[in-house]
């Protein structure tokens, strides 16, 4: 029963309703909730570490996640240096307690 009330707050708004959150959208709070503020290198290091982010393999695929993930105000990236940084928003922070 646990795990069914914890998938159910894992869901997220999107324009068609709402839908559980993907392995790859998962894998980016996972390891975000481990190392907040990190840049896409790192997380790509830090994936090898979880299960769930196995398909996790390069730096498009963290972007187009990141991407996603900040279009529904989950999470944010900096460009710093050339390399982009992600942490949680406000709202993400939420998410975070959960995943």
């Amino acid at each position: 029963m646990i795990n069914y009330q914890k998938n159910l707050k894992l869901l997220i708004r999107t324009s068609a309703g709402t839908r559980p959150l993907t392995d790859l959208e998962k894998c980016l709070l996972l390891i975000l909730k481990t190392e907040n503020n990190i840049s896409s290198k790192r997380i790509l290091i830090l994936a090898k570490k979880f299960k769930t982010c196995a398909a996790c393999s390069d730096r498009s695929e963290i972007f187009f996640i990141g991407e996603k993930l900040s279009k529904k105000n989950l999470v944010k990236k900096e460009l710093k240096k050339g390399e982009y940084f992600w942490s949680f928003t406000k709202k993400g922070e939420q998410y975070k307690k959960i995943v």
